[in-house]
C-alpha cells in the first residue's frame, strides 16, 4: 500500500509541480470538456430548458459559462504561477485550520457530485440494458461496478484521466453534435424556439442551478492549470468550460423539448440511439466522476494529512457509493443551489489575496508560519454566505443573483478587512 501511496503522490497534491511535468493547455482543456460531458449536466440542461424554454436557457447557459470562464482564467493563472493545488493555495488566505474548514466544505460538495453522478449512471444503465437486452438489473449493482471503475482511474491521477480523455472526449463531442441534429430531425428551428417553458423552476433558480453546476470549476482550476506550461496554456485550458459546457447543456436541453423527456437515457431511446447512448454513458461518466473523486482526494489529503491518498480515495468512494444507493439525486437541484451560495466566496477571497494582498507571492517556505485562522477571510466568507442565502430567498438582494452577491461581497469585504486588521 505504501508503494501505491507513493505513486499517487506523484500528482504533487502538497508540493509544487516540477516544470518537466507540465503539458500543453489544449490537453488540459480536453479533461475539462470531459468533465462537462456527464449525465448530471445533461440532466440539468434538460430540466432548465423544459422549465424556461430554449431561448432563455441558451442565454443562461452561455452567460453563466462566460462569467465563470473569466473567473477560471484568473484562478488558472494563479495555479500556473504557483504550481500549487487549490487546497494548498487556500491555506494562504484562510490560515491552516481555516483552509481545512473550507476544504471540508469543498470536499463534501465534490463527494456529493460523485454520488449524484454514480446514481444517475446506475439508473440510466439499467434503462439501456432493459431496452437492449430485456435485463432488469438492480440499480445498486450498476452503481457499485461503476464506482469501482471510476475509483481506480481517479487513484492513478491526472495522467490516467488524460489518457482516458484523449480517447473519449473527441468521440463524445462528435456524438453530442450528432444528438443535436438527430433531435431536431424534421422540426423547424422556429417551432423549437417557440416552445414555452413549463415554469417548473424560475429563471433565477435556473441561473443558480447552472452556477451551482459549474461553480467549483473556478475554485478547482488550479488543480489542472498547475500542470500547464505557461499562462497562455492555462488560459487555453479554460476553453473547455467556455465552449464545452454550453454545448453539453444544449445537448441535454434541445432533445428534451423534442421528446418531452428529461431522463437522458429515455431521450436517447426515443431517438433510437440506445447503443450509442450506452457508450456515451460509460465514457462520459467514467471520465467525469474520476475527476470528481480525484479532486475529492486532493481536498481531503490536506485535512487528513497522516493518511495516504490511496486510503482517502477508497473511503471517499465507499461513502459516495452509499449515498448513491440511498438516492441522493432526489436533492440534486437543492444541492446545486446551496453550492451557488457557499462556494463563490472561496474563489473571490483567494483571488483578492493572491493579486492584491500577497502581490503574487505564495512561498511554501512560509507555510508553517501561516496563522491558524485568518479573521478577515473567515468573516468575509461567512458574511457573504449569509447575504447570498438571504438573496436566494428574497429577503435581501444586491444584484438579484446570489452568485454575484456572494462573490462581490466576499471580494470587497476581504480587502477592506485586511486593511483594517493589518
Amino acid at each position: 500500500m505504501a508503494d501505491k501511496d507513493k505513486h499517487i503522490a506523484d500528482d504533487y497534491s502538497r508540493t509544487k509541480v516540477p516544470e518537466n511535468k507540465t503539458v500543453h493547455g489544449i490537453r488540459i482543456a480536453g479533461i475539462i470538456v470531459g468533465i462537462g460531458i456527464t449525465l448530471p449536466v445533461l440532466f440539468l440542461g434538460a430540466e432548465v430548458t423544459q422549465s424556461v424554454g430554449i431561448s432563455t436557457a441558451f442565454w443562461i447557459f452561455l452567460g453563466v459559462c462566460l462569467v465563470l470562464s473569466l473567473l477560471c482564467g484568473i484562478t488558472a493563472i494563479i495555479g500556473n504561477r504557483t504550481r500549487l493545488s487549490t487546497y494548498m493555495l487556500l491555506h494562504f488566505p484562510f490560515g491552516r485550520l481555516g483552509a481545512k474548514l473550507i476544504n471540508l466544505i469543498v470536499g463534501i460538495t465534490l463527494l456529493g457530485w460523485f454520488a449524484v453522478t454514480i446514481e444517475i449512471f446506475g439508473t440510466s444503465l439499467n434503462d439501456a440494458f432493459a431496452q437492449l437486452l430485456g435485463w432488469n438489473i438492480p440499480a445498486w449493482i450498476s452503481i457499485v461496478i461503476g464506482s469501482l471503475l471510476m475509483t481506480l482511474t481517479a487513484l492513478f491521477g491526472i495522467k490516467a484521466m488524460e489518457k482516458l480523455s484523449n480517447v473519449s472526449v473527441p468521440l463524445l463531442l462528435l456524438f453530442m453534435v450528432f444528438v443535436l441534429f438527430a433531435s431536431l430531425g424534421g422540426s423547424e428551428w422556429n417551432i423549437i424556439v417557440s416552445i414555452e417553458g413549463s415554469g417548473g423552476i424560475g429563471i433565477r433558480e435556473a441561473i443558480s442551478a447552472v452556477v451551482g453546476m459549474a461553480i467549483l470549476t473556478p475554485v478547482l482550476m488550479p488543480d489542472y492549470s498547475r500542470f500547464a506550461r505557461t499562462d497562455k496554456d492555462s488560459l487555453l485550458a479554460v476553453l473547455g468550460l467556455t465552449i464545452g459546457f454550453p454545448l453539453v447543456l444544449l445537448a441535454g436541453g434541445i432533445p428534451s423539448l423534442t421528446t418531452g423527456e428529461i431522463d437522458i437515457m429515455k431521450i436517447m431511446i426515443g431517438l433510437s440511439l440506445t447503443l450509442p447512448a450506452l457508450l456515451i454513458l460509460i465514457f462520459s461518466t467514467w471520465t467525469t466522476n474520476s475527476a470528481n473523486l480525484y479532486s475529492t482526494v486532493l481536498t481531503f489529503s490536506t485535512i487528513f494529512t497522516k493518511q495516504g491518498n490511496w486510503r482517502i480515495g477508497i473511503v471517499a468512494s465507499i461513502i459516495g457509493t452509499a449515498l448513491a444507493v440511498a438516492g441522493v439525486t432526489g436533492y440534486f437541484i437543492d444541492f446545486l443551489n446551496i453550492s451557488s451560495i457557499f462556494i463563490p466566496p472561496v474563489s473571490a477571497i483567494f483571488i483578492a489575496d493572491f493579486f492584491f494582498v500577497k502581490k503574487q507571492r505564495y512561498d511554501l517556505a512560509d507555510f508553517d508560519r501561516l496563522p491558524t485562522f485568518d479573521l478577515a477571510a473567515m468573516l468575509s466568507w461567512g458574511v457573504s454566505c449569509i447575504i447570498a442565502y438571504l438573496g436566494a430567498y428574497d429577503y435581501l438582494t444586491l444584484t438579484s443573483i446570489s452568485f454575484f452577491d456572494s462573490f462581490l461581497v466576499a471580494f470587497i469585504l476581504y480587502l477592506i478587512l485586511k486593511k483594517i486588521l493589518k
